[in-house]
C-alpha cells in the first residue's frame, strides 16, 4: 500500500522543503517546531481542548514543514 504522507519507497514524510534525507528533515523539524512551540507557550492559553483545537495546534506547530499539518483526513 502506498502511504500518501510518505515519499515513495521511503519512511520520510512528504514536506514543503522536499527534503528526502531523514536526518536533515529531523533537524529542520526540530528547529521550526521549537520556534512555534515557544510562541504557543508565550501566547494566550487554549480556551478549549477538543479535536478541532488539537488540529489547530498541530497546524500551528507544523505549518512550516508539512502541507497536511492539522488537516482532519479521517472524514
Amino acid at each position: 500500500m502506498n502511504d500518501p504522507y510518505l515519499y515513495a519507497h521511503t519512511d520520510i514524510l512528504k514536506n514543503l522543503a522536499d527534503i528526502r534525507n531523514e536526518k536533515i528533515l529531523s533537524c529542520m523539524e526540530a528547529e521550526y517546531t521549537s520556534i512555534r512551540l515557544a510562541e504557543i507557550v508565550t501566547g494566550e492559553s487554549v480556551s478549549r481542548f477538543d479535536f478541532a483545537a488539537l488540529c489547530e495546534m498541530h497546524h500551528y506547530i507544523f505549518q512550516d514543514i508539512y502541507e497536511w499539518a492539522g488537516k482532519n483526513t479521517s472524514v
